[in-house]
């Protein structure tokens, strides 16, 4: 064998490593990443999310019942200007 021949087999060589070990990598790459999505399904379980979910639920009933507040205060204002003059059926001038 003469020297350009070895040049070559020891190109393909070195190219094939090159693959197997790219090739490993991207195997461990896709296993770990489907570790940490096992890991986070896991972690949506927990009770702290779901405690989560629930306060951010009640924060929002509480910022409804605090806009329809205004709401009912002018209610109240109108209803409490309209009370001296009002004079139920029945009633006695004194």
């Amino acid at each position: 064998m003469d020297s350009p021949d070895l040049w070559w087999i020891g190109g393909v060589v070195a190219v094939l490593v090159f693959l197997d070990l790219l090739f490993v990598e991207l195997r461990r790459i896709l296993r770990e990443g489907k570790r940490i999505v096992s890991r986070l399904e896991g972690y949506a379980d927990l009770p702290l999310f779901g405690l989560l979910e629930a306060s951010e639920r009640d924060a929002e009933r509480i910022a409804a019942a605090i806009d329809a507040a205004a709401a009912l205060a002018e209610r109240g204002r109108a209803a409490l200007a309209v009370l001296p003059f009002y004079k139920p059926k029945g009633s006695s001038p004194g």
